[in-house]
């Protein structure tokens, strides 16, 4: 038998308050643990003290009315209130309806009611004030959770301001020394190769200051509109693919078919979808091999586009998580360990893609190497929507190892 349920009956009449102890007491299945006082007054003084699972209230009563004493309970809203049921006279539907608007959970009308009809009401009563406070209860987590999640956003928020600030401090001082070198070794005649990479320096600390200004933007959640301007995508291939040679470590090749490549895009989006998938090609192959970079007019297409195709020799991407080479936080199982990445770089090169209306997809084969292919349209769709012509969230990329 499940534990006792407290009662407190309010009525002032002795012979109703037996008619309830017995249907009570022959409960098989529940047993009950019954109070009685005769007046509203001493209802309150016992409620407050200790008070029970159901109230039983009289609607006639010396003194204050059961309807006063439901109005009185409901009016503390800081404390547990129990369950309430209103015993009204026959026939009086409006008293009925008065309690269920003060606070009561159910009503049964004198001399109408069975033994069994008392303690289902008595019990569901009960059990309805019991979900209620659970989902009061749920409702008050959920506020508070949401409280200190907003909370967190606002500390998080504060330390990535002071990080990006701290990132850039550095960041400026190696960006005033290479132009400072850049100058006096210009006054020196130096050869080429180094004016080269002192430049390399220097376009490098400025686009790693973007991305540090792109990253609190996202955390801000401020996305920049898609800046499209008239733009040379394989000049900006050539550049890409220029700054990666300097570091020797893999051997590029660039093809180019067609006469010109030019298109209406957002510069700084393009240039992140190329260090996502060049770092990508650098990152998963070995020191030695190859990346091929080709771009390809499509006439042909209905947008009269551009291909873009960056192939690599390197570890491949396995058959069962090619669906999800796009999808955020998710890397291939073949990675080892010690290869860095968060699994985001692609995810953020889709969503670029997409919002200037193209397309990425990949081929692969695990131990084989994987190729990217991307198809932009060299104008915006008409039908692309102001408000999702923006930037995403700014993205960590992939970068050379």
């Amino acid at each position: 038998m499940s534990p006792a349920l407290r009662v407190l009956m309010v009525d002032d009449s002795p012979s109703d308050r037996f008619a309830v102890r017995r249907a009570l007491d022959r409960d098989e299945e529940q047993a009950w643990a019954l109070d009685s006082v005769s007046s509203a007054e001493e209802a309150l003084t016992v409620i407050a003290a200790q008070p029970p699972d159901v109230v039983l209230i009289d609607f006639h009563l010396p003194g204050m009315s059961g309807l006063e004493l439901l109005r009185q309970l409901r009016a503390q809203p800081h404390a547990a209130l129990p369950a309430m049921v209103m015993l009204t006279g026959s026939g009086n539907e409006r008293v009925a309806v008065e309690a269920m608007k003060s606070g009561a959970q159910d009503y049964l009308v004198k001399d109408a009611y069975s033994a069994e009809r008392l303690r289902r009401c008595l019990k569901a009563s009960v059990e309805t004030v019991r979900m209620m406070r659970e989902l009061e209860e749920r409702r008050a987590q959920t506020e508070r959770a949401e409280r200190e999640a907003r909370e967190a956003l606002a500390v998080r928020d504060e330390l990535f301001a002071l990080a990006t600030h701290d990132l850039k401090g550095p960041l400026q001082i190696m960006t005033l020394n290479a132009q400072l070198l850049q100058r006096q070794l210009s006054k020196s005649a130096p050869g080429a190769a180094q004016a080269s990479r002192l430049e390399h320096i220097v376009r490098a600390a400025h686009r790693m200051g973007e991305l540090i200004d792109q990253f609190l933007e996202a955390t801000r959640n401020q996305e920049r509109p898609l800046n499209r301007e008239p733009l040379d995508l394989l000049e900006l291939v050539r550049s890409k693919v220029h700054a990666l040679e300097a570091s020797g470590r893999h051997r590029f090749v660039l093809r180019s078919e067609g006469a010109a490549f030019t298109g209406h895009w957002d510069s700084r989006a393009l240039e992140r979808i190329l260090d996502n998938l060049l770092g990508n090609a650098v990152k998963y192959s070995a020191e030695g091999t190859t990346v091929t970079v080709a771009l390809a007019s499509e006439p042909g297409s209905p947008s009269g586009g551009v291909r873009l195709q960056v192939s690599d020799e390197g570890m491949g991407i396995p058959t069962e998580d090619l669906p999800f080479v796009f999808d955020r936080f998710r890397r291939g199982r073949n990675v080892a360990s010690g290869i860095g990445g968060s699994g985001v770089g692609l995810a953020s090169a889709r969503r670029l893609v997409m919002l200037h209306g193209g397309t990425i997809h990949v081929e692969s084969e695990e131990g084989r190497g994987a190729t990217f292919i991307v198809r932009l349209p060299r104008t915006a769709s008409r039908l692309e929507a102001p408000e999702e012509a923006a930037l995403p969230e700014a993205e960590s990329v992939s970068s050379t190892p």
